[in-house]
């Protein structure tokens, strides 16, 4: 086989790793957000006369993982009867640059926890501006933990 032969092949092998790498960079610039929760509990031995009373909350992270500015618009919730609550972010709070973290905390029956109706909220989301929607990391089991049914 002649040096030509060899030459394209190396050249689209060349071609074809600079259009992965440019497809990774792409995905990278865009903004990307990773929201978590975890539950914590509060101890309340301190202030109560029965031994050992934690009192369980929720803290909700959204990290924006890409190199774009996010501006987050909604917290939202799913409740259990299958219908849907939100509640809108200032945009002062929900502009999130490169790294930058929006924080918030519950407790069993705040409003974002709890529909109007009194329905029990089974999962979290978040919804951007151009109306992406980011569901919450383990928000399910969480919310089972704060309202006591593990």
């Amino acid at each position: 086989m002649e040096i030509s032969f060899y030459l394209s092949i190396l050249a689209i092998l060349i071609s074809c790793i600079s259009l992965i790498w440019s497809i990774y960079v792409g995905c990278r610039d865009s903004g990307n957000i990773k929201a978590t929760s975890e539950i914590y509990y509060f101890d309340m031995t301190g202030y109560s006369e029965k031994p050992s009373v934690e009192i369980p909350y929720l803290k909700i992270k959204a990290v924006n993982c890409g190199r774009r500015p996010v501006i987050l618009s909604m917290f939202g919730a799913d409740y259990s009867n299958g219908s849907w609550g939100r509640s809108y972010i200032e945009k002062e709070v929900g502009h999130l640059a490169e790294n930058e973290i929006y924080e918030k905390t519950f407790n069993a029956g705040d409003s974002d926890t709890m529909s109007p109706d009194g329905e029990e909220a089974v999962d979290f989301w978040f919804e951007d501006t151009l109306g992406r929607r980011y569901k919450v990391k383990n928000a399910k089991e969480n919310l089972k933990k704060l309202w006591g049914k593990n």
